[in-house]
């Protein structure tokens, strides 16, 4: 096991191996192999253990630290002082309902980056769609964290209905609470990405740093997209639940 961890700490990479031992580091924290409270290895211990330097083992404590995971005290040792499982504390719905509730009940302030009028990105839509779209960049806030960079679209003819509600409030509660109607399928597609410059800034994290994009789109019954969504947020606040139901299934598959 330690040569393993050996080898792939010395693989090549353009990842300084100081960020890779604190990730590993991390990892051991987000595990509860050292609870809140308790005392760390050494310096010492760990340059044995992972065969770096001292100033490599050094550099990922300080990383470490200034996410406010640990303390180091001179003359004591290094101490655990927050549960770094604690910090996976935005739960991301996997049905339309839930989402909706889930914003409601986050009381989410944000700030409006830029807004305008065009068409669907292409990440969206590949296709050229002749209605035209409003769209808005915000980030959402939650007790003074910084935790979604969103790029929301609603079709142009729902906007003018409903354009205080739009520009003052989340934007997704609007659509379900004015234009049901118009809800007939939506689906989200969840990939994990690199935060570029722009994200990093407002989001209060480093560039490269992981961020999962949930893509959302509705749809009319006419198949028409009234309402889309490109959210980042940071991959170290999101947790996911899904609830399987094997017996329902079993049964289903048993009739079939």
């Amino acid at each position: 096991m330690v040569d393993n961890i050996h080898s792939v700490l010395k693989k090549q990479s353009r990842l300084p191996l100081s960020l890779k031992v604190k990730y590993v580091l991390r990892t051991r924290l987000e595990r509860g192999e050292w609870a809140v409270g308790t005392r760390i290895p050494t310096l010492q211990d760990l340059v044995s253990e992972y065969g770096v330097s001292r100033a490599t083992v050094r550099a990922a404590l300080d990383e470490l630290q200034q996410e406010g995971l640990i303390e180091r005290t001179r003359g004591k040792g290094t101490f655990v002082i927050a549960d770094a499982n604690k910090e996976h504390w935005l739960m991301l719905p996997t049905d339309w309902r839930s989402l909706v509730e889930h914003i409601e009940h986050l009381k989410v302030r944000f700030t409006v980056l830029d807004s305008g009028y065009g068409s669907l990105a292409t990440e969206i839509s590949a296709q050229a769609l002749s209605s035209p779209y409003w769209w808005t960049t915000r980030v959402n806030w939650a007790d003074d964290i910084p935790y979604s960079f969103n790029t929301v679209y609603v079709i142009k003819r729902l906007l003018d209905l409903k354009k205080t509600h739009f520009e003052s409030e989340p934007i997704l509660p609007v659509v379900n609470r004015y234009f049901k109607d118009e809800l007939h399928s939506a689906n989200q597609v969840l990939t994990i990405r690199a935060a570029d410059g722009v994200v990093a800034k407002e989001l209060h994290i480093e560039i490269g740093t992981a961020v999962a994009q949930a893509l959302r789109v509705a749809r009319n019954a006419q198949q028409e997209i009234v309402y889309a969504a490109r959210v980042l947020y940071p991959a170290k606040y999101l947790s996911i639940e899904t609830q399987f139901h094997p017996r329902e299934e079993s049964d289903r598959n048993s009739v079939a």
